[in-house]
């Protein structure tokens, strides 16, 4: 979803052929298209998108017609183990190219890059299947509506993941307005804007104090580093998940809002609920709730985060950085599970600062390949180096001073509650401003892009 060719073929062809085409082609119209995305990417995740839509359609009707019979049990596991193996063995990093078969010390055979969607259909083929096995709703015997649901190409990049309850009315009647298409193109242009001039500089100041020697690599150096690492990773999963919005808005379909200003969050419990709100929301109703029905307790308890946590850091691939910053910020969870009511005495804005402290402390296990390069990062954050500011330092500093303040002005809600009470709650802002600022959010990423400076898919080279 990032390029000239997405921007100015793509998208208005895609959208031209959806708004005219009829109610029975438009599904058709949409499957088709994630499969070209998926082709072009890479042709082997057509298997995985196969085997997701058609494992999810075949077993929701099987589920259903057996929920109340010991057999809709087993088949609500088979379809579960088939479409989380699919998950392991197409779901992978283009990083280090870890995916199952390369964990165990075997040669992948099934891709050579990440696909693009593989994190996402097994996830939407899950939750679809016990659904209809928890009786939220019936089947639907239309295999095109249960494909496109399952295969929704706008969520491919980062999510959000989506409930077939919530939308399937919508894709069964998709409503296309000019007050959607007007907020599709505005949440379009934020996104591009946010991954191309936000995501990308926090990109590059990451990148300026990563290439400083670890050893005299001052503590303000770090500090700013770490804090752009954070911004980049928000910035970067955040604005994929406004291109998708924008894009289903544009189609007539509402998507679920995934972030909600993770760094004001006053605990690691609390930024989960924050950060990447869908996958959280996806753990907690398939993993976690399911555990703590089998037993009651603190341990439960703890098993039940320990396992919903380890599927929320697969989402983000397969690396040892995701296995020990998961390991690290589970050690978070314990603690505030443990020092739950001396913490809730803490004012909410010392218990914000404590939380961020925190997390900038662990985030070098996952910024790092190599743990004990983190670990040394770490020592650096706290004057390992011997040297608190130079003049490196001072240029960083300098140099990204106003980014740095639109990612906290940004990340923090402070503009989101200064658009929405001043910009959208004005007509004429509305009418008239608000087309001007998207028309240059516009062209100024048309200059970034066709500068050849786009950064596609960032994330999933990192993870």
């Amino acid at each position: 979803m990032i390029g000239l060719g997405f921007l100015y073929f793509f998208l208005p062809v895609f959208t031209a052929l959806y708004l005219v085409s009829p109610k029975q082609i438009k599904s058709r119209l949409v499957l088709l298209s994630g499969a070209g995305l998926i082709c072009y990417a890479d042709p082997v995740g057509l298997i995985l998108m196969g085997v997701c839509i058609l494992s999810g359609y075949l077993f929701g009707v099987f589920i259903h017609n057996f929920r109340e019979k010991p057999a809709g049990r087993v088949l609500v596991g088979l379809s579960i183990a088939v479409n989380f193996a699919a998950f392991l063995l197409f779901h992978r990093t283009a990083y280090d190219g870890s995916d199952l078969l390369t964990v165990i010390g075997k040669q992948s055979i099934l891709k050579n890059t990440a696909l693009v969607g593989a994190s996402l259909m097994p996830f939407h083929s899950i939750a679809y299947c016990v659904d209809v096995y928890r009786k939220k709703y019936v089947c639907d015997h239309k295999f095109i509506r249960v494909a496109e649901y399952i295969a929704f190409f706008p969520c491919f990049a980062a999510g959000p993941i989506l409930r077939f309850d919530r939308v399937r009315r919508e894709m069964e009647e998709p409503k296309v307005s000019a007050e959607k298409s007007a907020a599709g193109i505005r949440m379009l242009m934020l996104g591009l804007f946010m991954k191309l001039f936000i995501s990308n500089t926090m990109y590059e100041l990451w990148n300026d104090v990563r290439d400083i020697p670890v050893r005299s690599l001052p503590a303000l150096s770090a500090w700013i580093g770490i804090l752009a690492f954070a911004f980049f990773v928000f910035f970067e999963l955040s604005a994929f998940s406004y291109m998708a919005s924008g894009l289903a808005s544009l189609m007539g379909i509402r998507v679920p809002r995934n972030f909600r200003e993770p760094y004001r969050a006053t605990g690691f419990f609390d930024f989960c609920r924050r950060f990447n709100c869908t996958v959280y929301r996806w753990c907690v109703d398939y993993i976690y709730r399911s555990i703590k029905r089998s037993g009651e307790g603190l341990f439960c308890d703890l098993l039940a985060v320990t396992i919903s946590l380890i599927v929320a850091m697969l989402w983000y691939g397969f690396s040892l950085r995701t296995v020990v910053f998961g390991a690290a910020f589970m050690l978070m969870l314990c603690l505030e599970k443990i020092l739950k009511k001396p913490l809730n005495k803490l004012p909410t804005p010392v218990k914000r600062l404590l939380f961020l402290f925190l997390l900038m402390v662990i985030l070098p296990f996952l910024a790092f390949s190599s743990p004990m390069e983190a670990v040394q990062y770490i020592a650096a954050m706290f004057g390992g180096s011997n040297v608190a500011v130079d003049t490196t330092s001072e240029y960083l500093f300098g140099t990204y001073f106003l980014f740095v303040v639109i990612c906290l002005l940004i990340s923090s809600g402070v503009s989101g509650y200064i658009f929405k009470k001043k910009v959208f709650s004005n007509e004429y802002l509305q009418t008239v401003i608000q087309p001007v600022w998207v028309i240059a959010l516009l062209i100024f990423c048309t200059a970034i892009l066709v500068s050849g400076d786009s950064g596609s898919y960032m994330y999933i080279y990192m993870f």
